[in-house]
């Protein structure tokens, strides 16, 4: 009877303690306070890093030394956890405004023993309704802006789920010392600005011409995709971004505002990322002059200047894409033009040979995609698994006894690239967003082993993820790991070329009847250059596939005949 007594006293104990175990589960949230943002943002386009509100130091005000190894490492603050510093955007939190939803902000710029120190006030209104972006700019470097501007911010999502909205902003300035650099004077880029493609198209009339008075363009729709957006002045010379992957995207030649080689020789291409913005995101891209770094003597040394430039702000942040997928087809197997159909349903009609459709947009699933003669009759089907948030081209091309084949292929438009497996896998991978990835694919008949290589059979790098992508390709079999050239360190003429290759031989017999695919065939538009009066660059960044179709042999006509052909993948 004592110890049943002694059990029914000890059992709660043993409770508790077990109870007092779960409560002890350690949080690792940079910071644990609940704070409900505004819609009021901050858009720091000058570099500031620290901030005061209502008398209170919101940042750390620390400074290091860059010398020191441990430079970037910065303690974090309750309202700035990760490295309690100002970045790019700030949506200030709810309870920093007042009773009339007003917030006076002191904000600086706090460098190593002061060097460049700047302070800055501001007062921003909070009205729910209507969310707002205040703008802070390099006015001490440029006339006709002032040090604060406020642009109205649209936070609703895209009418059609499968797209993203953009718009663009003009807060560019006459530069108030234009510089002289080794090839001439800094160009002016000042005045309306127009947003375009990659190859220079105009993306739509409410973009188009924006004005420094008007400010800001209506926002605009287009699919989910991979997109080179640049910026183009009135006469159409283009405005630089600023690169942040790589030192030499941060200097430009003053006169071109181009990516310089060296002291004497340019790239004569502008630098503007290669992005994918994802269903439902909204974004703004905005023009300001911006710091870059230019050449100033034979051995490299650099000053600085100001340039109006071109950045993307991510408006409202998209989610994960787990529902939709881009597709295309593309005709290498006849020289009658073809169809494609996914699940019935027509995506690009009157291919003709060596073309692909445009794409389209399909929510993942299994799908049965076709294609169909000029009569209807179907050359070749395929069910294929489309998962979400990638890209494929579906190629249609003909087996070894030339019966029509449809090809899935996937492609990767990331930029991601493998560097190599450490212990705990760290720096693993390398995000890109200036790439000139190049895949390559044989389709051809009468070809067993084709590599392919730059003049004279030289067989350029080994490959993105130290892969051979460009060598003994079998027919209708892609390589699917590592399986893209980066040809971007290739600033000389080349051309492409066909070897006859095999297993043991490499690059083998030069494909003499396959001709030659010239660099210049990586430029979408020759004109985005030569109307403005300017020379041409030696390629263009994207995500290509370089694609041997047709027939070698007693089967080639003068219409079928092996030839290698280009799909660009971004827009």
């Amino acid at each position: 009877m004592k110890k049943l007594i002694l059990y029914i006293l000890l059992l709660p104990l043993a409770v508790s303690c077990k109870k007092e175990k779960l409560d002890l589960k350690p949080d690792n949230r940079p910071t644990t306070e609940a704070r409900k943002g505004s819609q009021v943002r901050i858009v720091n386009l000058v570099g500031y890093n620290q901030v005061i509100a209502n008398g209170d130091s919101l940042t750390n005000f620390v400074t290091r030394n860059s010398n020191n190894p441990d430079y970037y490492k910065y303690p974090g603050t309750s309202y700035f956890p990760t490295d309690g510093r100002l970045g790019k955007t700030w949506t200030i939190p709810q309870d920093l405004f007042d009773q009339q939803q007003q917030l006076d902000l002191q904000i600086s710029l706090r460098n190593y023993q002061s060097a460049g120190d700047m302070d800055m006030r501001v007062k921003v209104q909070e009205n729910y309704a209507h969310p707002t972006d205040y703008y802070l700019l390099n006015h001490l470097f440029m006339n006709g802006q002032p040090e604060v501007v406020e642009v109205p911010r649209d936070v609703s999502s895209p009418s059609k789920p499968d797209h993203f909205k953009i718009r663009i902003v003009n807060l560019g300035g006459e530069i108030k010392r234009l510089t002289m650099g080794l090839t001439g004077m800094q160009e002016d880029l000042k005045g309306p600005v127009s947003l375009a493609y990659a190859d220079g198209t105009l993306v739509h009339n409410k973009t188009n011409q924006v004005s420094t008075q008007v400010k800001a363009s209506e926002y605009i729709e287009l699919p989910y995709g991979t997109y080179q957006f640049k910026v183009l002045v009135g006469d159409g010379r283009q405005v630089p971004s600023l690169g942040n992957e790589r030192a030499e995207y941060k200097v430009i030649d003053p006169a071109s505002s181009t990516i310089p080689l060296d002291h004497a020789k340019l790239t004569n291409l502008h630098y503007a990322a290669v992005k994918t913005y994802q269903p439902g995101g909204v974004y703004t891209i905005v023009v300001t002059p911006q710091r870059y770094d230019y050449i100033v003597d034979e051995i490299g040394n650099t000053s600085w200047l100001y340039q109006n430039s071109f950045q993307v702000i991510t408006d409202v942040s998209a989610p994960a894409n787990q529902t939709y997928v881009r597709l295309q087809g593309a005709n290498a197997y006849t020289d009658k033009a073809v169809s494609f159909k996914v699940n019935g349903k027509t995506v690009g009609e009157k291919v003709s040979f060596g073309e692909a459709t445009d794409y389209s947009v399909q929510i993942h699933g299994t799908y049965k995609v076709e294609a169909v003669d000029a009569g209807g009759q179907v050359l070749a089907s395929l069910d294929q698994v489309l998962q979400p948030a990638q890209n494929y081209t579906f190629w249609l091309h003909p087996n070894a006894d030339g019966s029509p084949r449809l090809l899935a292929v996937a492609n990767d438009l990331s930029g991601a690239v493998f560097t190599g497996a450490t212990d705990d896998g760290t720096f693993a991978r390398t995000q890109h967003q200036f790439f000139f990835f190049k895949r390559f694919l044989n389709l051809a008949v009468g070809n067993p082993y084709i590599t392919f290589t730059l003049n004279n059979g030289q067989l350029g790098n080994s490959g993105v993820g130290s892969s051979l992508p460009n060598q003994n390709l079998q027919p209708g079999l892609p390589k699917l790991e590592g399986p893209y050239m980066d040809l971007g360190n290739v600033q000389t003429p080349f051309d492409i070329m066909a070897y006859r290759s095999t297993p043991e031989v490499v690059p083998g017999l030069w494909a003499s009847d396959i001709a030659s695919l010239s660099h210049q065939r990586f430029i979408a538009n020759e004109a985005l250059y030569l109307r403005p009066n300017r020379p041409l660059p030696i390629q263009e960044p994207g995500v290509y596939t370089v694609a041997l179709i047709g027939h070698t042999g007693n089967t080639a006509t003068p219409t079928n005949k092996a030839r290698m052909i280009i799909i660009k993948h971004t827009k």
